[in-house]
């Protein structure tokens, strides 16, 4: 079915406290396996990341650990990393908690892999899981609660180093049983203090301009969470459980800029320096599900979630002359705040023994209010502008799936797929008209698993899959009001406006892997995609009253394919893993040369090794990748950006059975990397930063009580 015009943010339906029938994988699978062997079992496409490669090199955060898999890299603004699969980021990959959208406040880079058990990686959807997943998805299941009577205590303490900055963290859980309930409660304090510096230039020829702008920018960001989580079996037919957290954010960020114009004329506000300070009263999010046995094996299962977030921010900037007299300030007061529902589930039953069937329901609300109060005085304190805006956005969701995991021999498996979703975005704000808007997607799956060797042979597989996704929009880029940047307004650095007409993008895509196992350690993957993508969304730079403006919008076909090998062997005590990804990706309606998908690179890869010296000392790390990206959104916009390097290390000491050391570092080479962009229209303007990156060294002591 044909949507209807529509734009459903992605950060609120990311929010929305969707759930189902419980904290299982997607696929069932023998959990004693290792993940490897998960992987391999699996119908549905996904590769398994286990919890010890989670915690092997001491990561702080889960986009570190992702970083190193498969078609996966990292990018984004200074500490705001920013996930791409296959080379396609933001609202392209879904990410999932316990195999249904994240819930509100559930950020990867904030939480701890401590808490984590395993990641799945999925190149393809399932119904059950929202049909938001034109990259693919990635799945986090968070570790169950105690499964012995005897309490057990887990303890962290550290700290990181980079630039001569302490981030100091510590972490613990305690865990237990008392008959039928099994608890567990984690907790995480930390300070982390980041620092990113570099240099901008801007040169055009017909305007006889060349500036050169150095940056400093200082954030530390303080954290407080709380994670418990329940699991009751009152009766051998029921099974309850409840995931919930309670965090406290605050973040407080200085950054300065100096200009030098060895040609043309200076920026109106030559140096400028800015604060932001932000703090998060308590948001939390908590759930309840319910699963019950019936006969025959079928099985009911139901949750009930919400949560609630709110962040209250103050902006300063100060833009003074070369001699740093004062001309202008800044004064920005924001705030969003967010707050839902989620209310579904599924029945499962086995039938004509080679089927089990699946059907379910997910509904959830959300509603987001921001308020934005802006102020600008001039060195006298005189007005220059005085705003005073808000809106507020609702969405509703209401989906139903329908799933078949059918084994047609021993050697063939496939997995049938159906969902449905209905979405309903309103808004409205102070400043501009109300957004009303309707949508309906069908996204049929199909995945196959199939063994050419019967099942007596399980070194060799092939697997297939085809399915609808889409891409909505996010609250920013649906909502048409006006952010505007502090100096030096431009074609490569505009004001930024959501456009309400912005439609959802359609993807229909296609998977080929063959995969090739040896024992339990060793394993070779190749793998294909094809996707062709329908109003794809691109930016559109155009000038209005004087004033540079960037504005999404919809723009025609897309096709992106593209290839992964994949590669792991252990001999002894030396562990080796290894893959590589290579992505092609064209825009019919902008001519090229480099008219390819924004942001996505040519080529990634990673290599690591896992030595364990003795039974005391393991010592390891990785080198990751990515290749130089090139990108044209429209004739006269074209970035780019260098490749990206980084090697890793680590050593681990295993003082006795229940201490160890953890010595970690991170980006040893710390090479610079340059992002450019350049506009050919009457301006002829080429922008370019050079980004200057640090070592973090981390030392932690682990103790098991």
């Amino acid at each position: 079915m044909k949507p209807s015009r529509t734009a459903l943010p992605a950060v609120l339906l990311a929010s929305c406290a969707c759930a189902a029938a419980q904290t299982q994988p997607i696929q069932q699978v023998t959990i004693s396996a290792s993940a490897l062997e998960q992987g391999a079992q699996s119908t549905t496409t996904a590769i398994i990341v286990g919890r010890d490669e989670i915690l092997r090199q001491g990561d702080t955060s889960l986009t570190d650990v992702l970083k190193r898999q498969p078609g996966i890299t990292i990018d984004g603004a200074p500490g705001k990393p920013a996930i791409r699969m296959r080379g396609l980021g933001a609202g392209y990959v879904a990410i999932l908690l316990n195999g249904l959208p994240a819930p509100g406040g559930f950020a990867l880079e904030e939480i701890s892999p401590e808490l984590v058990e395993r990641i799945e990686i999925l190149r393809a959807p399932t119904a059950e899981t929202s049909g938001q997943a034109v990259a693919g998805a990635i799945n986090i299941v968070l570790r169950k609660a105690g499964k012995t009577a005897a309490p057990q205590t887990e303890l962290k303490v550290g700290s990181a180093i980079a630039d001569g900055r302490a981030s100091p963290s510590v972490e613990g859980r305690r865990s237990g049983r008392i008959g039928p309930l099994a608890w567990s409660l984690s907790a995480t304090l930390s300070r982390k203090q980041d620092s990113y510096a570099g240099v901008a230039t801007e040169e055009s020829r017909a305007r006889g301009l060349l500036r050169h702008t150095v940056w400093l920018d200082r954030q530390v960001n303080d954290r407080l969470e709380l994670t418990p989580r329940l699991d009751w079996q009152p009766t051998p037919r029921d099974t309850f459980s409840s995931q919930s957290w309670l965090r406290w954010k605050r973040a407080d960020n200085r950054k300065t800029e100096l200009e030098d114009t060895p040609l043309g004329a200076p920026s109106r506000l030559p140096h400028g320096a800015s604060t932001y300070r932000a703090d998060s009263p308590p948001q939390g999010y908590a759930d309840l599900s319910w699963t019950r046995k019936l006969d025959a094996g079928a099985r009911l299962s139901a949750k009930v979630s919400g949560h609630a977030k709110r962040l209250d921010a103050d902006f300063l900037y100060r833009g003074m002359d070369p001699m740093d007299n004062l001309l202008e300030t800044h004064r920005v007061a924001s705030g969003p705040s967010e707050r839902g529902w989620g209310f579904s589930g599924s029945y499962r039953r086995p039938f004509l023994k080679t089927h089990a069937l699946a059907l379910g329901w997910d509904l959830a609300r959300t509603r987001r209010d921001e308020y934005r109060r802006e102020q600008q005085r001039d060195a006298a304190g005189r007005p220059l502008l005085d705003s005073d805006e808000d809106y507020q956005a609702t969405v509703r969701r209401n989906a139903f799936w329908i799933q078949d995991e059918w084994d047609p021999g021993e050697a063939w498996s496939v997995y049938l797929g159906l969902r449905r979703e209905d979405l309903h975005t309103t808004g409205e704000g102070t400043a501009h008209a109300a957004v009303d808007i309707d949508a309906g997607v069908w996204s049929p799956i199909l995945q196959t698993l199939f063994k050419p060797g019967g099942p007596e042979n399980k070194g060799h597989q092939l697997r297939f899959a085809l399915s609808r996704t889409y891409k909505a929009p996010d609250i920013v880029q649906l909502m048409p009001r006006r952010y505007t940047v502090d100096n030096n307004n431009s074609a490569n650095n505009p004001d930024q406006q959501g456009n309400p007409n912005l439609r959802p993008e359609l993807s229909l895509g296609a998977d080929l892997a063959w995969e090739h196992y040896i024992g339990k350690d060793d394993m070779l993957s190749l793998s294909a995609f094809a996707k062709r993508i329908r109003d794809v969304t691109l930016y559109r730079v155009f000038q209005q009253d004087g004033v540079w403006i960037v504005m999404p919008s919809n723009a025609g076909e897309a096709v992106t394919r593209g290839l992964e090998f994949e590669a792991k062997t252990r001999r002894g005590a030396l562990a080796a893993r290894m893959n590589l990804a290579r992505n092609w990706s064209r825009l019919e309606a902008v001519a090229g040369p480099d008219n390819r998908m924004p942001g996505q690179p040519a080529w990634s890869g990673n290599l690591g090794l896992d030595y364990a010296a003795n039974q005391a000392v393991d010592l390891g790390g990785a080198w990751t990748w990515r290749g130089a990206v090139a990108s044209r959104q429209n004739p006269l916009l074209a970035d780019d950006g260098g490749a990206k390097r980084q090697l890793d290390l680590y050593a681990l000491w295993k003082i006795d059975a229940r201490s160890r050391w953890r010595l970690s570092a991170s980006n040893l080479l710390h090479p610079n990397y340059l992002e450019r962009s350049v506009y050919a229209g009457a301006e002829d303007l080429a922008t370019g930063s050079v980004h200057r990156t640090r070592s973090v060294w981390r030392l932690v002591w682990e103790k098991n009580l």
